[in-house]
């Protein structure tokens, strides 16, 4: 659960919940630094990641075009993720609370040709004479924007309309949708979200929310947001002892490097590193969790001895709990 501690100014606009890299595509890096390069998986592995990071980079581009907006309309909540009454979690890439109305947005970085097909309710994509079917994204906004009512209901707040937008950031990729799908008010390329949100406000004439009511409303959606837990090892089946233990260059990616008179030294690349270890036990925190022993400690960063173990453990300043033969150490 996140707690607001502080609202973010990016760029003039209020930030109530600033775009991250998602922790599911940090962990998917972590696992490909971690595993034989011709693991069976790394194919898969490697797919998903690339379509993980298709999806940041379109969230990512997206902040230009939130950029235009007037701080004193418009609180922007980044990837927020909500538990529905029926304990179903859904995530919109972005909400917009304004006085009037909230807005979901939900961002598709594809290129190529897309479709908005009624009789089957498709949506395609076709790429160099290659047609694939993707989820339908209206339906999907459609479902978010029930959710979030329900939502809403639920915490006893009052209901605002909701509209929904499907926003394709890829300016070079070409809309199309059949004559009975009316998409044209609800989907639309990036650079046109301004213009749509100046038709919104014109639509709706008077303002539900006060600008404090509307602080008071966005700090009761981030307390609620839920962190997707995702265990990214047992997700693709892969075993403790398929991961690769050592401490990662950060000149040349080599592992392991060497520890030497308190450094770390790599043998291909002469590097010398006095923190190297810290990239390493990141690693280990997002593939295994953030409790660690003095054994798992020892043994993923290749130490010699107990003692030197010991010493780095002390120079983390890790807390701990547990008896002293049982101690387990929480990195940070």
């Amino acid at each position: 659960m996140v707690i607001l501690t502080q609202l973010n100014y990016l760029e003039g606009k209020m930030i109530i919940k600033p775009l991250e890299k998602p922790l599911t595509i940090k962990k998917l890096e972590a696992l490909l630094i971690r595993i034989d390069k011709n693991h069976p998986k790394r194919p898969q592995i490697e797919q998903d990641l690339a379509k993980r990071m298709a999806g940041y980079k379109g969230e990512q581009s997206m902040e230009y075009h939130l950029s235009f907006l007037d701080e004193r309309k418009y609180y922007i909540l980044h990837a927020l993720r909500l538990q529905s009454s029926s304990n179903y979690c859904f995530q919109m890439d972005v909400l917009l609370l304004t006085s009037k109305y909230f807005l979901i947005i939900e961002i598709k970085n594809i290129i190529g040709q897309v479709t908005f097909e009624n009789h089957f309710a498709q949506f395609i994509r076709t790429l160099n004479g290659i047609e694939e079917g993707f989820y339908n994204p209206l339906d999907q906004v459609k479902k978010q924007k029930l959710r979030l009512d329900s939502f809403i209901e639920s915490q006893k707040m009052k209901r605002p309309p909701i509209k929904s937008l499907v926003c394709f950031t890829n300016p070079q990729t070409i809309i199309r949708s059949d004559s009975r799908v009316k998409a044209s008010q609800s989907v639309m390329h990036a650079h046109n979200l301004f213009s749509k949100l100046e038709e919104l406000n014109q639509q709706f004439d008077s303002s539900m929310f006060t600008e404090k009511e509307l602080l008071k409303i966005s700090r009761k959606l981030l307390k609620q947001h839920c962190e997707e837990v995702v265990n990214i090892l047992k997700r693709y089946d892969i075993d403790r002892n398929e991961i690769i233990n050592g401490v990662q260059c950060p000149g040349c990616s080599n592992i392991p490097m060497n520890r030497q008179s308190g450094s770390w030294f790599c043998a291909k690349c002469n590097l010398k590193s006095k923190d190297a270890h810290i990239a390493t036990l990141e690693d280990y925190r997002l593939l295994f969790g953030p409790n660690i022993t003095h054994l798992e400690l020892k043994e993923f960063l290749g130490l010699a001895t107990n003692s030197t173990t010991s010493k780095m453990i002390y120079s983390l300043g890790l807390t701990h709990c547990g008896s002293r033969y049982r101690r387990t150490y929480k990195l940070k």
